[in-house]
């Protein structure tokens, strides 16, 4: 019968270091590259449901000059006492995802292009 231990072993030495890699990728801060319609369109879809249907408009711009978009609360009437919400774009690995600063809620953008800042 083989010694099934150094095999087992080796495996699990290349899945730890597989894992430790994956970790240890950070998240590159990101910008919209080549906007679209279709972006465009999944970005607000996106943002909207992070805050929850929220109605948000967004600049045609957004997120095409910096890695950080800024959701002002509307006024609706006399002081609005809601803080803006902050998201940020960044690349991690091959794909743009949307991170929402106040939750950390991740949303992986499949329309959307970016590039690293």
């Amino acid at each position: 019968m083989r010694n099934l231990t150094t095999p087992l072993l080796l495996a699990a030495c290349v899945w730890l270091s597989a894992c430790q890699a994956g970790a240890a990728r950070a998240d590159m801060p990101a910008r919209v590259d080549h906007p679209t319609a279709q972006s465009r369109a999944e970005l607000l879809r996106v943002v909207r449901n992070a805050l929850n249907g929220s109605d948000v408009v967004l600049a045609r711009d957004a997120l095409t000059n910096d890695s950080l978009l800024i959701i002002e609360p509307k006024h609706l009437t006399g002081r609005d006492l809601r803080r803006p919400e902050h998201f940020r774009l960044v690349l991690s690995g091959a794909h743009c995802v949307l991170v929402h600063e106040g939750t950390e809620t991740r949303m992986r953008l499949t329309v959307t292009t970016c590039r690293a800042e």
